[in-house]
């Protein structure tokens, strides 16, 4: 990995920690568009429009937050427990919670996990 890759990956984390969605979601994207490996850019793929989705839940957008619907189930199936030393087993599960929910969800404010779990590095 490239040190330009690592350092927007640090500032990725640090984005999505701080629940600043929306800034994580236009970094992992910079981070997808630098990648040559297809696992990893499906990994970070997903880790940007599940940071999407959580901007879409944030404002309310329940429309947009289906239509990632059309391409997170999809994701999930190749998404690691790990990826650069951080932990995405309760990530994942969250995503998982959310492709079961939204489809099914008439108002977005009924979603009780609205916010995804923090990316803590692995133990």
């Amino acid at each position: 990995m490239s040190e330009f890759i690592n350092e927007l990956w640090e500032r990725a984390i640090k984005e999505h920690n701080r629940g600043d969605y929306h800034e994580a979601h236009e970094i992992f994207e910079d981070i997808w568009l630098e990648l040559d490996n297809r696992d990893e850019k499906d990994t970070v793929q997903t880790l940007a429009q599940a940071d999407a989705l959580a901007v879409h839940i944030e404002t309310g957008n329940l429309g947009a937050a289906q239509r990632l619907m059309r391409q997170l189930p999809e994701l999930l199936h190749t998404f690691p427990e790990d990826y650069r030393k951080i932990n995405l087993i309760e990530f994942r599960e969250w995503i998982a919670e959310m492709i079961l929910t939204i489809p099914n969800t008439p108002d977005i404010s009924g979603i009780s996990s609205k916010v995804p779990p923090k990316l803590l590095n692995c133990r």
